[in-house]
């Protein structure tokens, strides 16, 4: 049986090794997995033991080997946590344990906490780390095994006391989904240790000491109902998941604290028992003076303010843009309504009274007085709009360069510096009784990090009154389509700059043996790209890699037909006509790349996935344009804030030829 069930991040003891402190590096080795079976319990109390597999593929290391967070106590959502960082690519698998070398940061602030390192003060560490895939093998009257198959290390935290493996789910976390494989068995009565567990499921915990294991009250009267009445072990869980889900998914909706929640859940609060005490909780809020926007506590089915609001901006969404946003059925009550009249129903659902006024007084009090804990949702359907429609057309903005560059996500703003591995050294030949002598395995490497890029407009109480739909709609596809092209930019300047890479050479240049004769493109040409690329050697100069074009970049124009013709399947008369370069190439046409006034250009850009050539970032979390919106206040009406963060370098130039191109004949 397999089923896809949300888990949030987990964590595990592990331990630094203090006599690989090197105090001029600033660097660490930590021993963050050795896979061994822990003891977990459930939401429902229920004990299972989790084993990590460290078998090859079964851990994604990308994160660690990409420089993942070395962090004070998994703070994971405060910055100034970050003790330091894992050395990218030092995270790897040796004889069975799991080893990195983690680089501590040079910030005053970590220096007290480095130099408790350095005396072995603090000695314990955990990693955090996040399970894709399990496998379940059931053990009849002890604990089933969860044997993680596939999972991923987040990050490695620095902690007063190693992490109890039995402590459980690290809940401040958002959950991720996990792949739950159980092997199919027979039904059968429940054992000892099965009974015991549904009875945990109708007990009072209480809580034990923090990192202990968590002791279980019984209550007497429903234990003698449980032991005269035959219990339905499903039903009972369901309705204590959906007890606890629903308490969480109240503190969550309301921004309350998440201590709040787990009181009421530790006391076995009744779902209605914590709506009730939640409208209090709110209430005890407002009269600190904090305020709250308008509550709807769902007590059952959907909420309906969040339906009308979505109704709302699914009806506005099919007016600025029909063939990309289908008219729903919710949304039709809401067809054809102009801003004004938006703003009108957000208004009058709040309970302010709008008859009589004007359409000017309608927007003025839906957007500016949404600043002084107005309850009108106007300014949010207006941002719901226009972070769908932004999204929309930076999607549909076509980016060239994603087929043939490779993309990664960067956690954070740090300066990235992508390693570069060199070829196994060539074998040499071993006489009977020598020694086998050493070799070395060359590295390279470049670095380059995100940048910010973001702009400011407004929908103007005057657009809103005269019901100006296209001017919103045009400046928020436009920003979609400046968010793509910003992308593509940014990529195709590494190309058009030529840059030197930290060889101190230019990315195409006679050294790096990359630049070709000028030349159209032609039979002759190609062989020549061909022959040069087939020639590059790997880093440490020893060994051939035979790189091989896979696609041809050009202008549009004459380049383009040239590249088209040289590729295309022909039945030729004679063998002569045969075109040898057909298939062999993928035509990418970017206007970026045009040359005014001269010989148009070309390039060859070999397959991302075998070596590198181009790598391109987004920020982890937010791959797509990020809008914030407010209430202006120097601009009577919304403003909405459109950021990106994205960044581009050249890695490596044996993936790459340029052609400086010749004027047809």
């Amino acid at each position: 049986m397999q089923k896809t069930v949300n888990l949030p991040p987990l964590a595990r003891a592990a331990e630094l090794v203090p006599s690989s402190f090197d105090g001029e590096a600033r660097t660490i080795d930590v021993v963050w997995s050795t896979g061994a079976r822990v003891r977990r319990y459930s939401f429902f109390g229920d004990a299972y033991d989790e084993e990590l597999s460290l078998d090859p593929g079964a851990v994604r290391m990308e994160r660690l080997n990409a420089g993942a967070p070395f962090l004070r106590d998994h703070r994971a959502a405060d910055v100034t946590a970050i003790l330091g960082s894992v050395v990218p690519g030092s995270a790897r698998i040796e004889n069975g344990i799991a080893v990195a070398k983690v680089r501590l940061s040079e910030r005053a602030d970590v220096e007290p906490i480095v130099a408790d390192i350095r005396a072995g003060h603090i000695k314990s560490v955990s990693v955090g780390y996040r399970v894709h895939r399990y496998e379940i093998t059931e053990n009849d009257g002890e604990p089933d095994v969860y044997r993680a198959v596939d999972w991923e290390p987040l990050e490695i935290s620095a902690v007063p006391i190693g992490a109890d493996p039995g402590a459980g789910f690290r809940s401040a976390e958002a959950a991720a989904p996990c792949v739950v494989v159980r092997a199919d068995a027979e039904q059968a009565a429940p054992a000892a240790a099965e009974k015991e567990a549904i009875m945990a499921d109708i007990k009072t915990r209480a809580a034990g000491e923090t990192g202990g294991d968590i002791e279980l009250v019984p209550d007497a009267r429903k234990a003698d109902e449980a032991s005269t009445q035959p219990v339905d072990t499903k039903q009972v869980r369901a309705q204590e998941r959906e007890r606890i889900s629903g308490i969480y998914a109240l503190q969550e909706r309301f921004g309350l604290e998440r201590s709040f929640a787990e009181d009421l859940v530790d006391r076995n609060v009744s779902l209605d028992e914590a709506r009730a005490a939640v409208l209090d909780k709110l209430a005890e809020r407002d009269a600190k003076g904090t305020g709250h926007n308008h509550v709807s506590v769902v007590m059952g089915g959907l909420d309906a303010t969040v339906t009308r609001r979505e109704a709302l901006v699914e009806a506005l969404l099919h007016r600025i843009a029909p063939a990309a946003f289908p008219l729903t059925d919710r949304a039709r009550e809401y067809r054809g309504m102009s801003l004004t009249d938006v703003a009108r129903d957000c208004l009058d659902a709040s309970g302010t009274r709008t008859r009589g006024m004007t359409a000017n007084e309608i927007a003025y009090a839906a957007t500016r007085a949404a600043g002084m804990h107005s309850t009108s949702d106007f300014p949010l359907i207006l941002a719901a709009v226009a972070g769908k429609r932004l999204r929309q057309a930076y999607q549909a903005t076509p980016r060239t360069f994603e087929v043939w560059t490779r993309g990664i996500t960067a956690t954070d703003f740090k300066p990235m510096y992508p390693t570069q591995v060199g070829n196994f050294p060539t074998l040499k030949p071993v006489m009977e009784g020598a020694e086998f002598t050493y070799g070395t395995i060359a590295e390279g490497r470049e670095t380059y990090k995100l940048a910010t890029f973001g702009r400011i407009v407004a929908l103007t109480r005057q657009a809103i009154v005269n019901d100006d739909l296209r001017a919103f709609d045009r400046a928020l596809s436009t920003a979609g389509q400046r968010a793509a092209d910003l992308e593509s930019a940014i990529v195709y300047g590494e190309l058009l700059a030529n840059a030197a890479l930290s060889d101190g050479v230019a990315l195409f240049h006679s050294n790096h043996n990359n630049l070709g004769t000028a030349s159209v493109i032609n039979e002759a040409a190609l062989s020549e790209a061909w022959e040069k690329m087939a020639q590059q050697r790997d880093i440490a100069g020893e060994e051939y890699i035979a790189v091989i074009p896979r696609f041809i970049l050009v202008p549009p124009g004459q380049r383009a037909i040239e590249a088209r013709k040289m590729i295309a399947a022909t039945t030729p008369a004679r063998a002569a006509d045969v075109n040898a370069f057909a298939g062999a190439l993928t035509v990418v046409e970017e206007p970026r790349l045009f040359k005014p006034g001269g010989p148009q250009p070309w390039w060859l850009a070999a397959d991302p996935n075998l070596i590198d050539t181009i790598e391109y970032a987004r920020l982890e979390g937010q791959t797509e344009p990020f809008l914030d919106q407010r209430v202006g206040f120097e601009v009577d009406g919304v403003e909405f804030k459109v950021r990106h963060d994205f960044a581009a370098k050249a890695l490596d130039y044996r993936g790459l030829f340029f052609n400086a191109g010749a004027n047809p004949a």
